[in-house]
């Protein structure tokens, strides 16, 4: 266990730590000088392993990814750049949603069970390290998840005991579970509407033939969908560069942006338009049809833009408008 636990915080994810210390704390008179020495020599051959592949295709010297991350932002503070909610989100947000049906089972659980109290404390522990940091998000205390829905398991196992509720309390997991399956599918379906950046990158592979390309993805873009597995043209050049001014963007035959209006007025045209989620629609009166009363709203969110030539020449002028399927 410390070597799967040492390994995956050296290589894989940095605040695993948290969670880590915090159950290896909650069995500190179990910890042995073997155990000590085999997880710190793992964190140093893990560490040295993560540096030589992370050197090579960062292609930097004494790259470290995840130490880098905890330094941007731990040590740092920047993680508040993208986004702060206040110190009781995770309780009183992201665990709920998390569980969803579970929740009210896995209280219970905690509640009635004292044995595995330990183990309740360290989790709590590190979900209140997390929440002392700014930045808020859910995928940081997933390894909570787990936990709580075991605490879960227990609440109903411990009310199915009571032979007057029973037939109550397996009427009311069963519902609990298919709801959650419900929601679950629901959310996964509006979440692959928030990729817009993604399916624009898409956009502009499919309508530009040429290998001359060089394409500013600014942040937007960046942080919905477009990633290292969707750049799949090796001939083109992709840029994420930020904080550039308006004159550099003319360095580029090809722009990904939320915010088209100024390159318009500087030698850019709209070639194509990606649509995203913008809310949800309920329409009661789609039942009536067979049809779900719920759909997915959409709003442009970016435009693919492509530089006009000098001399008022242009490469194309179709404009493709796409939208996510509903």
């Amino acid at each position: 266990m410390a070597v799967v636990l040492a390994f995956t915080c050296t290589v894989l994810r940095f605040d695993a730590a948290v969670f880590a210390a915090a159950m290896l704390a909650s069995k500190i008179g179990c910890i042995t000088r073997p155990t000590v020495t085999t997880f710190f020599a793992t964190v140093t051959s893990s560490a040295v392993v993560a540096m030589v592949i992370d050197a090579y295709y960062w292609q930097q010297k004494w790259m470290w990814a995840e130490l880098n991350v905890f330094v941007f932002n731990v040590v740092q503070g920047r993680s508040s750049e993208w986004g702060v909610s206040p110190p009781r989100f995770y309780f009183t947000h992201f665990i709920p949603r998390l569980l969803l049906g579970a929740f009210p089972f896995a209280c219970i659980g905690m509640l009635v069970d004292s044995r595995s109290a330990r183990l309740s404390m360290a989790c709590f522990a590190a979900v209140g390290v997390f929440s002392a940091n700014a930045h808020k998000e859910w995928r940081f205390i997933l390894p909570a998840v787990p936990i709580f829905n075991m605490y879960a398991g227990i609440g109903v196992s411990k009310l199915y005991q009571v032979a007057r509720f029973r037939q109550l309390v397996a009427l009311a997991a069963t519902m609990a579970a298919a709801l959650s399956l419900v929601i679950t599918a629901t959310m996964t379906l509006i979440s692959s509407y928030n990729y817009p950046g993604g399916h624009a990158l898409a956009l502009l592979h499919a309508i530009e033939p040429s290998s001359n390309v060089s394409v500013h993805i600014d942040t937007f873009s960046a942080m919905t969908g477009v990633c290292r597995f969707g750049q799949l043209r090796a001939d083109w050049v992709y840029d994420k560069s930020e904080g550039l001014d308006l004159d550099q963007f003319g360095n580029f035959t090809h722009l990904l942006t939320s915010d088209p209006k100024p390159h318009s007025k500087r030698g850019f045209e709209i070639i194509g338009t990606q649509h995203g989620y913008s809310g949800i629609r309920l329409d009661f009166k789609q039942l009536l049809a067979g049809q779900l009363p719920i759909s997915v709203r959409q709003k442009p969110l970016v435009w693919v833009m492509h530089r006009v030539h000098h001399g008022g020449s242009k490469t194309g002028s179709a404009c493709f408008t796409c939208d996510l399927p509903v």
